[in-house]
């Protein structure tokens, strides 16, 4: 008997929207996770009241907290403590919608204030639509704000932590190359091609001395020419340079092992892999407020679309796979054996082929986020 055609087709009205329904959702909440942005403040958190109709608004800010300063309008009440603003709207039977506007200032413990950022909420009860005789629930709406939900923050992706002997080692190798005026991005591409240098004459299959081993101790081996280095090691040298010199950097790997090698069982003892292994760099740039991809196993300093604007690799992962796109994508090459920097086309670039394969649709992308939390 073939199934009713109601239990097919899916509901495709509001009440079809619930959380709990099966209904395939796309929202950005994952990007900006792994991608967040540098909010002077933002919401770190919105909960409901435990009881009435509110809100508890925990915000965050980049510096280290000390006080909120707030000034509200409107038929709510407004009350802070610490980082947190409950807003409460005691007319929960309103016949008119109820809006409240809030100010808001982050004041760190020296004293340094954001500029003030704008809220507006509207309240529209139930009982207002039950007498047009509709049956709803009560809903406090965000209107209007100009602060970000945080999903996480820059500090959370930056797992390997210098100590000060490590940004001593960074600033005697690196701090002479690079300008204290220049952008982030502009002082890491200079970092990318010292250690595409040094990695140059030693470049191959790495011995397991180098499996976990802290990365300038890596770079010591390649320097002193008794071990070589592939991509993962490149960018961990790399990855943990920038940082020590206070350019916010992570590392991302990839691979897409579609079977792992579960037994010596014929059929089950070997992997099957829909594409392979790397790992790159990306940069924070505060100044951009964008995270930048950099290749320096490729000698890829960074890659640019249409408008010149530098990109990700989520963003250079889309681009690769939207061929009308891909046609636009423009990569910034280093030469080490001239010192030049060479902007190719993507289709004309020497690695072409490998970001087909490393960016390719089925590919998997590991993002390290901080334990601690």
């Amino acid at each position: 008997m073939s199934t009713p055609s109601e239990n097919r087709v899916p509901d495709p009205t509001l009440k079809g929207l619930e959380q709990n329904s099966d209904i395939l959702v796309f929202g950005n909440q994952q990007h900006w996770e792994l991608y967040p942005t540098d909010e002077a403040l933002s919401f770190s958190s919105i909960e409901r009241t435990s009881s009435g109709i509110g809100l508890v608004l925990t915000l965050a800010t980049s510096f280290e907290f000390g006080s909120l300063e707030v000034t509200d309008e409107g038929h709510a009440i407004v009350s802070t403590e610490g980082p947190d603003i409950t807003i409460t709207f005691p007319d929960e039977k309103a016949m008119e919608p109820q809006f409240h506007t809030l100010s808001v200032v982050a004041i760190s413990t020296n004293g340094e204030r954001t500029a003030p950022h704008n809220l507006k909420f509207q309240f529209a009860s139930k009982a207002r639509d039950a007498a047009n005789g509709r049956t709803t629930n009560d809903r406090v709406i965000v209107k209007e704000t100009d602060l970000k939900l945080s999903y996480s923050f820059i500090n959370d992706w930056i797992i390997d932590i210098p100590t000060d002997e490590d940004c001593d080692y960074a600033q005697k190798r690196w701090g002479d190359l690079i300008s204290a005026e220049a952008a982030p991005y502009s002082r890491a591409r200079v970092v990318a091609r010292a250690v595409i240098d040094d990695f140059e004459p030693q470049r191959g299959t790495p011995s397991d001395a180098m499996n976990r081993l802290h990365p300038f101790r890596q770079h010591e081996r390649i320097l002193a020419k008794i071990d070589y280095g592939w991509c993962a090691n490149m960018a961990e040298i790399l990855c943990h340079a920038l940082n020590s010199l206070h350019i916010p950097a992570r590392l991302l790997r990839m691979r897409n092992t579609y079977h792992q090698a579960e037994s010596d069982e014929p059929g089950h003892n070997f992997e099957v892999l829909l594409a392979g292994g790397h790992t790159i760099v990306e940069i924070f740039d505060l100044t951009l407020q964008q995270w930048i991809w950099i290749d320096p196993s490729s000698r890829q300093l960074g890659a640019s679309d249409a408008g010149g604007h530098y990109l990700n690799l989520a963003e250079i992962h889309h681009r690769v796979n939207q061929p009308h796109q891909a046609a636009d994508l423009k990569l910034d090459r280093y030469d080490p054996t001239t010192g030049e920097e060479i902007t190719d086309d993507f289709a004309d670039s020497p690695v072409f082929t490998n970001m087909l394969h490393y960016a390719k649709r089925e590919q998997r992308f590991y993002y390290f986020k901080r334990r601690d939390l």
